[in-house]
């Protein structure tokens, strides 16, 4: 051990005594003042390489005997920027001029990022410019993106490079898109919010279990920037398998800030009040939101609410040898559903859904950042916490028509029933309260090279979601839906999901005479602890290898001007561990009924039932997985840029629910017997005859039977800003196709009645549940800048070239059968006419099949912004469909007429 310290005391001096001949440098752009990777320091007299800049920009360059001859100039290069030979100084500061400067510039769209994976950079200003009221209007900025009314009423999901079915069977895609904001991610893996037994569309539609994050919660007015990583995230972010929504909030400043949002469903309010202490490296920033929006204005009961309150402090020390900065969030989101229907219309009696999402997150960052030049260039520490207290409540007034029981027994076995009253009000709460909490661990390390730019990036995170909450809560006197298959059950029985990580990526900037050399790969292993080890994840370790490539090719000059051309690529792996919900369901209890006697006197009344308990675990379910690759080429001619990507994703291991039939035996009373005069009590079952009768029954629980593919071309060209019209072209969209199929047998038990029971065969399918959607679009947006008049306005042609649906052909014969007594049997030819299994076989239409094509159809959308009173003010507009084309056309000959109407609204921003 005093070896131990004596050869790191060593190290520290040597380390020092180094540093003390040496040349030190930031390199930087000169517009954005980022740092630049991979820039090249060359000797500018002897023409000899020195040294290339690091993760952080910086270069150092060791003092020789004959450094005052050979190191006084120097030159620095970078592909995309203008040579720069300048004389060295000690801890100097050098700034790059790009080819083609945008110093200033204003950008009101996405921008394709500048890193070897396909992503999106949106700006403040563009955030400002296309006047958002959450961050689900952010998405049209996306290739492939178009604008859409706000619908606030229900909860919206995010869907990344796939047309989306609105089928929850495929719901891994938006369920596996990690938001994380502020270094925080947003977990909903203890999400168990929905109504049990629920039929009616006031609940269902929205129910938001196992679909990830409800984008109307997250507000845009506090969001600095936004990056959606469409391709092979970084192996630091895991849980995940369709993309990742990296959100970072404004820090610093001194305004005062006041936001009002007008438009036709919805009216928003927002201020804020930066602080910032330079002196003292201190910053707080305060804000407030509050969103009122209504599916139909006409109709105010119902609406939708959110609240938001943010505290973010900020705190920097810089010592002689590191910088240290701590970032601490305090932050609280309200969102607020309500439904009700005008008693007028319901018996003078309350029909009513209310849900409220409330969230308390503390979230706190710790981030060192070397000076020196050691092999560790920063370490990171982020750590938060997240409360929700969730209550979705049903009230509603029941009427029946028929004598109904509520089965309330929560053993297996014969019992008797309650016989519901005829009228009577029922009220059902779901109370849930999902607790998350994360850590992570990041260093940074660089091996020092003149040669090459290089960061190893080492990690791990833990994870744990807990679900405090009371779950179910009815009266089972009184249920509101009287169909329930379920009892209730605490959520804080549920065990706890723990998720931990470890990670280790290289980062690698190689600059050479015949171009630029980058590559990112990684790997990332995950395993969920704390599982009964009967689960197959139980002990095992997921491996995600990732990796990403790039070669610039040297500066070209075409027609003139320089051009650079960079052509990319990557593959990954992506894993998504499934959530309490799908790995700890609720038990269901199947009930049949035995005896089911009327009689006047309602004290003589009696219902026995049979209840068998079916716990619809699947021990064998796995995370979904999710295989991305990705090419693409960004062309930069005189600062025009086009970049192209193609990519294809599979995940063949979606989570979806899937029926499984069991066959239970219970008795048949004979109820013809009982004398109804002579009854002085309820019958007694020993009198009465029966016959043992067995019954197939299904019941449902989660597997891995969805498969996704997607497909697709996404493009965007951006142009430099015409001097003489100060007007800027951006043009991107995209070609999409996305599979949808399940990849395990199903089954289809047919309605028929025969014998005054149902047909007791199930049909087990191949394949049976298949579609193909396709779309192809393109953006065309002008937007003009006017400085002297302080004027910004855009026009946006949204061009739909076309939409095709198409349901994958299935065969109208089972290839499997379930038997009544449980057993299953292959499909032969000749059952096709016996008397019951005959009813498998469907009658599907070739017509179900046919491919439905939607034809071109264009939006012309306007925005302006005008800043008044010294940019203090600012005024905006604007109107979506301002012109709408949309031609009739012939489906299945039927004619189709399309028509929407326009949607504006208004906001002003005021700063002081």
């Amino acid at each position: 051990m005093q070896r131990f310290f004596l050869l790191i005391i060593a190290v520290v001096i040597l380390q020092s005594t180094h540093a003390q001949g040496v040349f030190k440098g930031l390199v930087t752009d000169k517009d954005t003042h980022e740092p630049i990777i991979g820039a090249t320091i060359t000797d500018a007299i002897r023409r000899k390489p020195l040294t290339v800049t690091n993760a952080d920009g910086k270069f150092i360059i060791p003092k020789k005997e004959d450094a005052q001859q050979t190191t006084q100039q120097i030159k620095i290069t970078y592909i995309g920027y203008k040579p720069l030979i300048v004389k060295a100084t000690a801890n100097g500061h050098y700034e790059l001029e790009a080819e083609v400067s945008k110093l200033g510039e204003v950008v009101v769209t996405a921008q394709e990022s500048r890193g070897l994976t396909s992503a999106s950079k949106i700006e403040k200003h563009a955030m400002e410019h296309l006047q958002p009221s959450s961050f689900a209007d952010l998405l049209e900025l996306l290739p492939g993106g178009r604008s859409k009314d706000p619908v606030l009423s229900t909860p919206n999901n995010i869907h990344i490079r796939e047309l989306s079915t609105g089928n929850a069977n495929y719901a891994t895609s938006s369920l596996g898109t990690s938001f994380v904001i502020d270094g925080a991610p947003i977990s909903t893996n203890a999400n168990m919010q929905y109504m049990a037994g629920a039929w009616d569309a006031a609940a269902t539609a929205r129910d938001n279990t196992n679909a990830g994050v409800d984008m109307r919660s997250i507000s845009t007015d506090d969001i600095e920037s936004v990056e959606v990583v469409r391709g092979i995230p970084s192996v630091e972010y895991g849980d995940l398998t369709s993309g990742l929504v990296k959100i970072e909030r404004r820090k610093g400043g001194h305004d005062l800030n006041f936001r009002l949002k007008a438009d036709m469903g919805s009216k928003l309010m927002y201020v804020a009040k930066d602080m910032e202490w330079q002196e003292k490296h201190l910053s707080l920033n305060l804000s407030a939101d509050y969103l009122n929006a209504k599916a139909d204005p006409r109709n105010r009961l119902e609406n939708y609410k959110r609240v938001t309150l943010s505290a973010r402090l900020n705190k920097a020390w810089e010592h002689e040898s590191y910088n240290l900065q701590l970032t601490t969030n305090l932050d609280y989101t309200g969102s607020f559903d309500n439904d009700k229907q005008d008693p007028d219309l319901n018996y003078h009696q309350e029909d009513s859904y209310k849900s409220s999402y409330n969230r308390m997150a503390l979230m706190s960052q710790l981030q060192m950042k070397m000076k020196r030049q050691l092999w560790l260039k920063s370490v990171g520490l982020t750590v938060s916490a997240a409360y929700e207290h969730n209550l979705m409540e049903r009230t509603r007034f029941i009427q029946l028509s028929r004598m109904t029981v509520a089965p309330t027994s929560k053993e297996e076995g014969e019992n008797d029933a309650y016989i519901l009253p005829f009228k009577y009000v029922g009220y059902h709460k779901v109370d849930g309260k999902p607790l998350n909490t994360y850590a992570k661990l990041n260093m940074r390390l660089q091996v020092p090279s003149n040669k090459v730019s290089n960061t190893l990036l080492l990690g791990a995170d833990w994870n744990i979601d807990k679900n405090l909450g009371q779950g179910q809560v009815f009266d089972p006197y009184k249920p509101v839906y009287t169909s329930i298959s379920s009892r209730q059950r605490a959520l804080k029985e549920i065990p706890a999901n723990h998720r931990v990580s470890a990670y280790a990526e290289e980062n690698i900037k190689w600059p050479t005479p015949v171009g630029t050399f980058e590559l990112m790969a990684g790997i990332r292993g995950t395993q969920m602890l704390n599982l009964p080890q009967a689960y197959t994840m139980h002990g095992k370790t997921y491996w995600d290898p990732r990796a990403n490539i790039g070669y610039t090719l040297p500066k070209l000059t075409v027609f003139g001007k320089p051009t650079f051309i960079r052509l990319a690529g990557g593959i990954g792996q992506h894993t998504k561990m499934p959530t309490m919900e799908q790995l700890f369901p609720d038990k269901l209890y199947i009930d049949f009924i035995q005896l089911n006697y009327y009689h006047d006197n309602p004290d003589y009344r009696r219902i026995n039932l049979m209840t068998y308990i079916r716990d619809p675990r699947n021990t064998a379910l796995e995370p979904a997985r999710n295989l991305k690759w990705e090419v693409s080429t960004d062309i930069t001619l005189g600062g025009n840029r086009l970049a192209v990507t193609f990519f294809r994703e599979k995940m063949t291991s979606g989570f979806r629910s899937q029926s499984y039939y069991d066959t239970y035996t219970y008795k048949q009373y004979d109820a013809s017997a009982i004398n109804d005069d002579a009854l002085t009590a309820q019958p007694d079952l020993g009198s009465l005859t029966y016959q043992e009768v067995n019954e197939l029954a299904g019941y449902a629980n989660y597997t891995n039977g969805s498969l996704t593919l997607k497909e697709g071309i996404e493009y965007t060209l951006e142009t430099v800003r015409f001097p003489v019209i100060l007007t800027r072209l951006t043009i991107n969209g995209a070609y999409l196709r996305t599979t949808y199929n399940n990849s395990i047998v199903d089954s289809y038990r047919p309605s028929v009645v025969i014998d005054n029971r149902q047909l007791q065969y199930v049909g087990l399918y191949a394949n049976d549940d298949g579609s193909v959607r396709e779309q192809f679009n393109t953006n065309f947006t002008l937007d003009t800048d006017v400085p002297k008049l302080k004027l910004g306005f855009s026009l946006s042609a949204q061009c739909l070239w076309f939409t095709t649906s198409q349901r994958k052909e299935v065969s109208n014969y089972p290839t499997q059968y379930i038997a009544p007594d449980g057993s299953i049997h292959e499909w032969q030819d000749e059952y096709a006419n016996d008397t019951y299994l005959r009813w498998l076989v469907r009658d599907y239409s070739a017509s179900l099949f046919e491919k439905n094509r939607v034809p071109f159809s264009m939006n012309l959308n306007f925005k302006v912004t005008k800043k008044l009173l010294d940019d203090r003010l600012n005024v905006a507009m604007f109107c979506n469909r301002l012109l709408n084309y949309a031609p009739d056309y012939d489906s299945r000959g039927t004619t189709i007429r399309r028509h929407e109407t326009p949607y504006f609204g208004l906001e002003m921003n005021l700063k002081i």
